[in-house]
């Protein structure tokens, strides 16, 4: 059986490496990944630096 479960991430280098810190998180974490959809993706300003932020819906494999 498949779950769902949304997760947020920045980065200061771009949408791409927050989407693989997301992803790499939760593989650390012992989840298996199938699939994920970009929910949304934004960007602040902090301290004259871009940080740029996504919002992921994952397909993870539950235990039961």
């Amino acid at each position: 059986m498949l779950t769902m479960k949304e997760v947020a991430e920045s980065s200061d280098k771009g949408y791409s490496q927050a989407v693989e810190k997301a992803i790499s998180k939760l593989i650390e974490e012992g989840y298996k990944i199938h699939f994920f959809q970009l929910m949304e993706n934004r960007g602040a300003v902090k301290g004259n630096k871009i940080e740029y932020q996504i919002i992921l819906k994952v397909s993870l494999e539950s235990e039961k």
